[in-house]
């Protein structure tokens, strides 16, 4: 015998049975048990979610021998031939083919007869917003005002280029795109039915990579199993979707995060030479700080991550905490532009990463500028108040050497790209700035000063910039 792809074997064949849209069954199945279904439906929604196969179900349900009944029993000639696809009352029509009016004329003539033994004549139209204009228009008396043996079930992935003429002869039905957890249930009772392996963390990836549609991760299913021979691991999830493995992934985020930047962008390179496409790697990197950051916040957030992934992904949440965290995730999505309008994707990539890894040394500065004294960076430190730490005298702020009006702090000058942290610090270099073109510097020996002042020397080398000018003690 043939063999059948996944998606077309498992086909729901009860309305209970359509994944994850509660909402468009409990509608037809009420109507269709009160007796007040409509006479034409347009079901629109995300590719591969049950909209054709909703649409069978609704031919079947009211056509079904027992009917019209929201359980079609499955066994009557009206529902095999329904479900085999030979049934003379219901006629399938792929308006992505059949685009023009004289198609729709053909459609028309046959609503002149009566079925042929079913209770209704059932029209469906796939892909209806492909058809023209004068299409269009050629329906809508037919559509307001079908015999009443006709009905009409339109499908579409674009329901805004639906004449509104159409919608509004129509009861619309949204089908929502599947939620990742439940297609990873459904992929793993089919591989248990079907007696191939299908390792839990495997099939959540195949989930996410179907963004919802049921159609796309059944498709990508039967790929794998035929590339890993009914063993379907993480490898064969590498190697098929070419994204890297959750381990190399998690390592270089962790790399970046703690300011390892020879380490991060070592692993960055070897991903890319072994073929990795710069997209993929950067989106699979904002995945795992996504993770990573709800695993910080709270670890049952993600109760549907593998436990080998939980493992690796736990411990870089612990050690750098949800702020920061939070922070870097912010900086990532940012570089999302960068990549898409770069003509060397790779170098893009490789621009992103040192800018994600500059942020120990962002929060080291924080911590300085917060008041703690500490200039070594410590995972998870947020931002602290807005005291000023001791100079480089020793004495309290505006007791220094160096210092400008009324002996303030040492001078600090900087071009930045930083947010916050950046904007205070421009501030201040143009305050000094000003003063410095009005009084004449004299010395080079509190330039020397300034310059060695740990806090200065960890400002310039975070935010790149240097002392541009230095201000005599008791300036006004």
């Amino acid at each position: 015998m043939t063999y059948q792809v996944l998606a077309r074997t498992w086909r729901p064949q009860r309305f209970d049975d359509l994944l994850g849209q509660e909402a468009v069954v409990q509608t037809l199945t009420n109507a269709l048990r009160a007796g007040t279904f409509g006479h034409a439906y347009l079901f629109s929604g995300l590719r591969g979610v049950g909209k054709t196969t909703a649409a069978r179900l609704l031919a079947k349900a009211v056509n079904c021998s027992e009917g019209p009944t929201a359980e079609p029993c499955g066994e009557c000639a009206s529902c095999r031939e329904i479900t085999d696809g030979s049934s003379l009352d219901v006629i399938e029509m792929d308006a992505a083919t059949h685009t023009g009016v004289d198609d729709v004329r053909e459609l028309q003539e046959l609503l002149r007869y009566h079925p042929t033994r079913d209770r209704f004549r059932v029209i469906i139209v796939d892909e209806v917003h492909m058809l023209s204009k004068s299409a269009f228009n050629a329906l809508l008396k037919t559509i307001e005002e079908p015999p009443p043996y006709i009905l009409w079930i339109f499908a579409t992935t674009d329901r805004l280029k639906v004449p509104a003429t159409i919608l509004s002869r129509c009861q619309q039905l949204e089908f929502r795109p599947v939620g990742t957890e439940l297609i990873r249930g459904r992929l793993s009772e089919i591989a248990a039915a079907e007696g191939f392996t299908l390792a839990p963390s495997a099939a959540a990836a195949i989930a996410g990579a179907a963004e919802g549609s049921v159609r796309d991760a059944l498709s990508l299913l039967d790929q794998l199993r035929a590339f890993a021979a009914d063993d379907i691991d993480d490898q064969a999830i590498a190697a098929v979707l070419g994204v890297p493995p959750m381990e190399a992934t998690a390592g270089l985020v962790d790399a970046l995060a703690s300011g390892r930047i020879a380490e991060g962008l070592s692993m960055l390179r070897n991903q890319l030479v072994g073929g990795q496409d710069a997209s993929v790697l950067y989106r699979e990197i904002g995945r795992v700080l996504r993770t990573t950051l709800y695993l910080a916040v709270d670890p049952n957030l993600e109760s549907s991550l593998a436990d080998s992934h939980r493992t690796v992904l736990q411990p870089i949440a612990d050690a750098h905490g949800a702020d920061p965290l939070s922070r870097m995730l912010g900086v990532w999505l940012e570089q999302e532009r960068l990549l898409r309008e770069a003509g060397n994707r790779e170098l893009a990539l490789e621009v992103a990463s040192l800018r994600l890894a500059r942020w120990p040394m962002v929060r080291t500065l924080e911590g300085w500028l917060g008041g703690s004294g500490d200039l070594a960076p410590t995972p998870g430190a947020a931002s602290g108040s807005a005291e000023m730490p001791p100079t480089a005298g020793g004495g309290p702020p505006g007791t220094g050497p160096g210092s400008a009006q009324g002996g303030g702090g040492p001078a600090r000058a900087t071009r930045s790209s930083e947010r916050d942290l950046v904007g205070a610090a421009e501030n201040a270099v143009d305050d000094m700035a000003a003063e410095a073109a009005a009084t004449d510097i004299k010395g080079a020996s509190q330039e020397e000063e300034v310059r060695s002042d740990p806090g200065v020397a960890l400002a310039t080398r975070v935010l790149g910039g240097d002392v541009v000018a230095v201000r005599p003690d008791g300036g006004d």
